[in-house]
Order: structure tokens, then C-alpha cells, then sequence
């Protein structure tokens, strides 16, 4: 098994974790209230859970070329310049995740010794999946830049 379909694999495997653990959450919550006796901790845990299940999302988009494309103007312009803009859009992909990358330490450095509120534990598991989400998107991009000059057009795979 290559690299890129272990890490297809280990995004789906994450998916799948997340929203069943979101989905855990969140009924335990409401079962909770409706017998009188709610858990505190169970909204924070959904939200933090929502966070990581919307970045493994934005990974699975990525690789799959799924996200959002408003292209009707785009498609009729001759195709070196539709390969042009691809290259531009990635690099703009790239440029983000470059950042949200260098940035993402010190913000999860500013929240280590901050808890939640409803458990004892870091802050800073909020913004641990931002590094990883930025590697993965810095390589797709890349992949589809590359892509683009080989002649390849953008869609959905």
C-alpha cells in the first residue's frame, strides 16, 4: 500500500471515529437532560469533536477534489489559461495551509495550560488537528499543481 492510500485510509478511519464519537457525544447529552441529570462536559466535547470532524473533512475534500467549484466562466476560457488559474488557485491553497502550518504552534503553544471548562484538559486539542491538516493540504496541493502542467483537468475524482 502506497503513502497516499494510507493516508486516504487513516482520513477515512479518522472520519469515521470522529462522527461516531460526535454522535456518542451528543446523545449522551440529550438522554442526560431528559433524565435530570445532564453532564457538563458532554456540548464542549461535541464541539471540539465538530472542530477536528471539520478539518478531516477539508482533508477528505481535498484529496478528492469535492470542494466547491463555481467554474461556468472558467470552463470556456481556452484550457492553457483554465490550467493557469488551477495553478493559481493551488498555489493560494498552498499559501493558506503554509500558514495555518507556521502558525498553528504557537497557537496551540498559547492553549496548553488552558482547560476546558467542563474537563481537565487542554485547550490546545482544539488547534492539535491544524498542523496535520496543513501538511496534507500543502501535498495535495502540490499534487494538483503538478497536475495541472502535466494537462490533467481539475474535478472530482
Amino acid at each position: 500500500m502506497n503513502f497516499p492510500s494510507l493516508v486516504e485510509r487513516a482520513l477515512r478511519i479518522a472520519a469515521v471515529l470522529l462522527m461516531t464519537g460526535l454522535l456518542a457525544s451528543v446523545v449522551l447529552g440529550v438522554v442526560s437532560r431528559g433524565l435530570n441529570r445532564p453532564f457538563a462536559w458532554t456540548d464542549e466535547m461535541a464541539q471540539y469533536l465538530l472542530v477536528w470532524t471539520g478539518f478531516v473533512g477539508w482533508m477528505i475534500a481535498a484529496r478528492r477534489r469535492s470542494h466547491i467549484r463555481i467554474d461556468v466562466l472558467i470552463d470556456r476560457w481556452p484550457r492553457p489559461l483554465r490550467r493557469l488559474i488551477e495553478v493559481a488557485v493551488q498555489a493560494a491553497v498552498m499559501a493558506l495551509a503554509v500558514a495555518l502550518f507556521l502558525y498553528s504552534f504557537a497557537l496551540i503553544e498559547r492553549n496548553l495550560d488552558i482547560e476546558w471548562v467542563s474537563l481537565p484538559l487542554s485547550g490546545a486539542l482544539l488547534y492539535l488537528p491544524i498542523p496535520f491538516a496543513a501538511l496534507v493540504l500543502i501535498a495535495q496541493a502540490a499534487i494538483e499543481i503538478r497536475d495541472a502542467l502535466r494537462g490533467a483537468d481539475a474535478g472530482p475524482r
